[in-house]
């Protein structure tokens, strides 16, 4: 399908006009790494996405960057998005007066690479999957595959069996990277919606 697409010069918002509503769907929660999550990806026009979210619930501004925290609540379970921009500008990347998104965090389970890999796979699994992935300096509960641009953060004293309850991407190299206690300090302390 995709080399069908490539052909036909079909960009993602096409690809979703033709696509029979399930199809729509799982491309809605696909992860992608070093590209995006979901619909929302990396890169310069960060402000294009971020104008198709919700207000967040929380957020953190200050210094030309810009740190997002929404908050979604279905039954007794609670996950939340977080998303991390710079503003072009500093960077001095086209078009100036937009922003940069450079790391996309979810909690949910609904959101999977492509390889089944979601929040809820195992430790294990998800070495298996990634097994570039390592321990991230400075934060033990975190495994980075820096050359994909994918992370996991685990609980503490993760074990093989332990679950993944956050799935990060970044660009492809080292960048820093959102944990459980940033969320929660952006939640605790940030400005409210």
């Amino acid at each position: 399908m995709k080399r069908i697409l490539a052909i036909l010069g079909l960009g993602a918002a096409s690809v979703m006009a033709i696509l029979p509503p399930a199809e729509a769907i799982a491309a809605a929660n696909v992860i992608i790494p070093g590209e995006s999550i979901g619909q929302t990806h990396l890169g310069s026009n960060g402000d294009l996405y971020l104008k198709k979210l919700p207000k967040p619930d929380a957020t953190d501004v200050g210094m030309s960057q810009f740190r997002g925290v929404w908050v979604s609540k279905k039954g007794s379970r609670t996950d939340t998005l977080y998303i991390h921009t710079v503003r072009n500008g500093a960077l001095n990347v086209q078009p100036l007066s937009g922003s940069t998104i450079d790391d996309i965090r979810v909690t949910s389970p609904w959101y999977h690479t492509s390889g089944g890999i979601s929040t809820g796979s195992t430790k294990a699994q998800i070495l298996r999957s990634f097994p570039n992935a390592r321990q991230v300096n400075g934060n033990p509960n975190i495994y980075d595959d820096a050359k994909k641009g994918i992370a996991f953060e685990f609980a503490q004293n993760a074990n093989a069996q332990s679950p993944c309850i956050a799935i990060m991407v970044h660009p492809s190299g080292n960048v820093d990277l959102a944990s459980t206690e940033n969320v929660n300090n952006i939640l605790r302390e940030g400005n409210r919606s």
